[in-house]
């Protein structure tokens, strides 16, 4: 009875090491660079879900340098991806969709303050309009560092769009940031994060190297450079809740939504 005993516990000893092994070598390759996603950083919003106060945002980039992240420009990330790097696990990319004017006022002065590169993807035909940053703004940002990249011309949902108009919206909001800003325009973050296959086909056919959504579609790995997932931030995101989301196994546990 010893004897089998002891059996039993060698070989629950041995199946227990063999997972603690594994684990140790698929939990390290799940890891992705987050993709964190804001949108208004101001006391009160329009959007108020989508809405980081100015303390909390400071705050919350303070964290990240604080705690030793290192944060990419997007077109390195991207570079880095379809190059199969592998990244640190440190790493975040940091993004904000649609051009508020609290952008500019707020997040931008922040951003400067801790040498933090970042991402607007714009809604091309709402620049200069009410709550909106100017043309003016986003040179000023621009020449700081800020990149910007395109939302569409007025953020619509992409899969609801006839043909004609998803090519103007796409080919013209990219013209537009290209002669205004005097950078190439690469990448487009769907509306909303919806799309469809078509609409992936058509943004990789005008030139754009790389698209981002939401938690929308179903590939987990980022394999394919026309649907990153973000991740978005949240007002109350501190502590373990911005530490889970820039752990870089977040998209591992949300769950996956269809595409459009």
């Amino acid at each position: 009875m010893r004897r089998k005993n002891f059996l039993i516990l060698s070989i629950a000893c041995s199946c227990l090491s063999a997972l603690i092994f594994l684990l140790g070598v698929w939990v390290p390759a799940q890891y992705q660079v987050p993709v964190l996603m804001y949108h208004s950083v101001a006391p009160y919003s329009q959007e108020p879900l989508n809405n980081v106060r100015l303390g909390q945002f400071e705050k919350q980039m303070a964290y990240i340098k604080n705690h030793g992240y290192k944060v990419l420009p997007l077109g390195q990330f991207v570079d880095g991806l379809k190059a199969g790097k592998d990244f640190d696990h440190k790493s975040v990319v940091i993004t904000f969709d649609d051009g508020y004017k609290d952008n500019y006022t707020s997040a931008f002065p922040v951003l400067k303050r801790y040498g933090i590169p970042a991402t607007i993807f714009v809604e091309v035909g709402h620049i200069g309009n009410s709550n909106r940053f100017t043309w003016e703004d986003a040179k000023e940002m621009s020449a700081s560092g800020v990149d910007f990249e395109s939302h569409l011309m007025t953020g619509a949902y992409l899969p609801d769009l006839p043909l004609e108009e998803r090519i103007s919206q796409l080919t013209e909001s990219k013209r537009l940031l290209e002669v205004n800003l005097k950078h190439p325009v690469r990448f487009l973050a769907f509306p909303i994060g919806g799309f469809d296959e078509e609409g992936k086909m058509l943004v990789k056919k005008l030139g754009y190297e790389a698209a981002f959504t939401t938690n929308r579609g179903f590939d987990r790995s980022m394999k394919d450079v026309y649907e990153i997932k973000r991740i978005r931030v949240k007002d109350s995101d501190f502590d373990w809740q911005l530490w889970l989301k820039l752990s870089g196994y977040y998209n591992l546990f949300r769950s996956s939504k269809n595409p459009f």
